[in-house]
């Protein structure tokens, strides 16, 4: 897969996440892309050779979402 679309998966499921935080925890848009780049899940989703990049949406949200409730990503 080329560079650029890896970029484009990976900034395409951030959009999704960030309005699903802003929908699930009435967030504001800055709060829940604050949320999610400074996340262990982001962390993840960015390295490449993880390939979560290749996952859902919704996929990736439910692991970010456990992250923010619980404070620990390896609570998943």
């Amino acid at each position: 897969m080329t560079n650029n679309r890896q970029e484009y998966l990976i900034s395409h499921i951030v959009d999704e996440m960030a309005a699903y935080l802003v929908s699930d925890f009435k967030l504001d848009i800055p709060s829940a892309l604050n949320i999610i780049y400074t996340s262990d899940t982001y962390r993840i989703l960015s390295d490449k050779m993880s390939d979560l990049y290749t996952q859902s949406p919704s996929y990736v949200y439910e692991w970010l979402k456990k992250e923010f409730l619980t404070g620990n990503l390896l609570n998943i």
